[in-house]
């Protein structure tokens, strides 16, 4: 079948969804609910000293392999489970612990002893945590996520396309940002070990969780919808990378290691990492540094796409036990990226220099209400300087205004301070969170204009004018758990308040309302999940977050917009009101061990919604740039719906098959055309084989995306045709610690984009994916 073949066909499944809901809908509601008496089963998990383990997936399954009722372990490692009289086999999973099984026999009437389950250290592995609903509320749903060593991928965002609801914007060859369900930039709360960083430049070359290194990543906890509101403020929906630190252990001081290399052609994109890593009964440690390196690349019509990069990351942790029941640790991170190529932006990246430094403390009392106190604090600070040197207006060029080449050089920096704390009380079936955070953002550019030819000085202007944002926030939390149900709510206030240094009389002059603005923001959310039988389980929640208006939209000065795509200038708006964003969701989960359906469904409204209209009453601030300049607004609402279907079959003992379905539809409502950056109708399939212990396998992947001519017209986005990529990798393990990982990507060498990508400013066209790649890796760990 030829790929323009499977690309009609799988256009054809948008046209048919309705049908395909249908018969979900069919296949959920034949479940027959169980009416056995239930009982109630609890116990602790605890480490190889024997020391408590919080966080740890506690699952029950029947001897048939059927997923009965999953629970996570508190703060004092205790787990609470309902189960029917029978017979089980009780699984506990943690990340740095060998998975733990048991089984379990429960009789009618009969006192049931608390179990204690200990826990043993496993090696470095990594995991992508994708929930629909409210952290440490409903349970989540555990992805592997060793496909970030599987691919060789060198971008988180770039992974995250894999998954259903997700997706991510090229402007360049790495540092991709990622999107949820049509939610864009800081409508998506960022954090990387429970900090938060901005992007460093207003150029947005980078987002929020750009400056980490796949090879330090354990997992990725990815929440949909507005019921992160423990995180921070502003989550509309949220992504958490939490990197790698080894679990302390009975034994001696160990010390660990990996090393890896990874090669991709079409483009040499060059990887080495090596990382170690210790750990005793008291103290604990980690170290890692890895280079990336890439050249330009090929799209599938053989065009050549700007790619050049160079990352050198180094990121390390130190941690201690302070008694029985304290911890205290401290971690943190370097890189240094030079000379990246920007084929969306109007300028490239001379470099990005970014420091993280965080200290955070745990003490879990023994006995009590209280279960646990923490304390975090945290700097992060990033360098990032612009430049034009390989783009046409660096060019001589008689039939331009003006027509000698021009230099430009744009430095920035984003600075960060920050930090939380909270309290977790229990007693019975009620689980009570209490916690307060902040941070204090500063950012700063300037833009200075040269004649190239003789160094001259034309202009210097103002970016950003020392603007800072500053939130503190504080929220509770409640979970409540009886029986097979489980019901959480959280709220949250922040008060934030915004300034700006000196800014210039073209902005005072066009511009309305105090440089300097406060606001007080209330979010709430509520969920509830039912397991209804062994096969079945279902959940429901609403929820709203407020997302004030960041240092771009409120201080530009004619300043090029990320979000909209459009080479024009922007003016930015410092009285803007906040976003609030309701969302609405229904999820349900059907299946065993050997198969299992998944939906999510959901409705959002977005009040006040930050967007750009023309105004022709302002004067464009460079030459080159289009004569429309745009301005900041607060539009009315902009409404959203979509779903996201996926499956999974073990069709053997040795064959995998999976995929999903994913879908967004969004209006605004003021333009009464679509939101911009809306991703088209997706879909995923994969079929994987392997050996029966997974240690040889081979995988073939077909993704396909639908032509999106649901476009925001009004501000000039273009409509995306469809296409399909066939990807095949496959994996090895050589021997005790060694793995060869192989693939070849875009197998046909289709010529596609993705349409968040950015645009190329002087072509106008989307930023094309790559060819046909393959790539090959080697890892060993001792």
């Amino acid at each position: 079948m030829s790929i323009r073949r499977l690309s009609r066909v799988f256009n054809e499944t948008e046209r048919n969804t309705r049908g395909i809901m249908l018969t979900l809908a069919i296949c959920l509601t034949a479940v027959v609910a169980a009416a056995a008496q239930p009982e109630t089963l609890t116990g602790e998990v605890v480490d190889p000293q024997r020391q408590v383990v919080p966080g740890a997936s506690v699952t029950i399954r029947s001897l048939d392999g059927a997923i009965v009722d999953q629970a996570v372990t508190g703060a004092t490692g205790e787990f609470r489970l309902t189960l029917a009289p029978g017979a089980y086999e009780l699984t506990v999973e943690l990340s740095g612990f060998a998975s733990e099984r048991r089984a379990v026999s429960l009789d009618p009437g009969a006192a049931f002893e608390p179990l204690s389950i200990q826990l043993r250290i496993a090696g470095f592995d990594q995991e992508v945590i994708v929930s629909a609903n409210m952290p440490d509320i409903a349970r989540e749903i555990r992805l592997p996520g060793r496909e970030l060593d599987e691919r060789t991928e060198q971008d988180v965002g770039e992974y995250l396309r894999t998954q259903p609801g997700l997706s991510s914007v090229r402007r360049g060859p790495i540092n991709l940002e990622p999107t949820i369900r049509g939610l864009q930039e800081n409508q998506v709360g960022m954090f990387v070990d429970g900090t938060r960083t901005f992007s460093a430049g207003p150029a947005r070359m980078d987002s929020d969780l750009s400056h980490v290194s796949p090879r330090t990543i354990e997992s990725v906890r990815v929440v949909k919808g507005p019921y992160a509101l423990t995180w921070g403020a502003g989550t509309l929906s949220a992504v958490q990378v939490e990197t790698f630190r080894p679990a302390f252990t009975s034994e001696p001081f160990t010390i660990n290691g990996r090393v890896g290399l990874n090669y991709g052609g079409n483009g040499d994109r060059t990887e080495g990492s090596a990382g170690f890593w210790g750990a005793s009964e008291r103290a604990r440690f980690s170290f890692f540094q890895s280079v990336r390196t890439g050249n330009n690349y090929k799209d599938g019509d053989d065009n050549l796409i700007p790619g050049d990069y160079e990352s050198f990351d180094t990121r390390w942790s130190a941690g201690g036990r302070v008694g029985d029941r304290g911890l205290i640790e401290y971690s943190g991170g370097y890189q240094k990226q030079n000379d990246i190529d920007y084929p969306g932006r109007i300028l490239d990246a001379t470099l990005f220099e970014t420091f993280s430094h965080s200290v955070e403390a745990t003490w879990s009392p023994a006995g009590g209400r209280v279960r646990e106190l923490f304390a975090q604090f945290y700097v992060n600070t990033k360098d990032h300087v612009m430049n034009n040197d390989e783009k046409p207006t660096a060019l001589n060029n008689p039939n331009r205004v003006p027509p000698f080449g021009l230099r430009l050089d744009l430095p920035a920096t984003s600075d960060t301070i920050g930090g939380s704390a909270h309290a977790v009380l229990g007693q019975g079936p009620i689980d009570w969170k209490l916690g307060v955070d902040f941070f204090s953002l500063d950012q700063s550019a300037d833009r200075s204009v040269y004649r190239r030819r003789d160094d001259r000085l034309l202009f210097t202007d103002i970016v950003w004018p020392d603007a800072n944002i500053n939130d503190v926030g504080a929220y509770t939390q409640l979970i409540y758990r009886r029986g097979r149900g489980q019901v959480g709510a959280a709220v949250r206030i922040d008060a934030v308040s915004t300034s700006a240094g000196e800014t210039s009389p073209f902005f005072d002059e066009n511009t309305t309302g105090d440089l300097d603005q406060t606001e007080t923001n209330v979010s709430a959310a509520l969920n509830a999940t039912m397991q209804v039988n062994d096969l079945w389980s279902v959940s429901a929640g609403v929820g709203r977050a407020v997302r004030t208006a960041m240092t771009l939209e409120r201080y530009s000065d004619r300043f090029p917009t990320t979000k909209f795509q459009v080479a024009a200038e922007f003016m930015g708006n410092p009285s803007l009101k906040p976003e609030r964003g309701v969302e609405v969701n229904v999820g349900t989960i059907a299946g065993n061990s050997r198969a299992t359906v998944e939906a999510d469904f959901f409705y959002r409204q977005i009040d006040d919604y930050i967007t750009v209209m023309p105004d022709p009453s302002l004067l464009k601030r460079l030459p080159l740039s289009p004569n429309t300049v745009f301005r900041y607004i607060n539009g009315t609402t902009a409404n959203f719906t979509g779903y996201e279907v996926r499956g999974r079959v073990a069709a053997s003992d040795y064959l995998d098959v999976q995929g999903f379905l994913g879908y967004v539809q969004a209006t605004d409502v003021l333009l009464d055309e679509p939101v911009f950056g809306i991703p088209p109708f997706e879909q995923r399939f994969s079929v994987r084989g392997h050996s029966a212990g997974s240690e040889h396998w081979v995988e073939l992947v077909v993704s396909h995306a639908n032509e999106q001519d649901r476009v925001a017209t009004a501000r000039l986005e273009v409509p995306t045709v469809g296409w399909t990529t066939i990807d095949l990798l496959a994996g090895i393990r050589l021997g005790e610690g060694a793995a060869l990982r192989i693939g070849l990507e875009n197998l046909a060498d289709q010529a596609y984009t993705i349409h968040l990508n950015a645009l190329n400013p002087f072509a106008r066209s989307r930023i094309f994916e790559p060819g046909r790649r393959a790539y090959l890796g080697l890892e060993y760990e001792f």
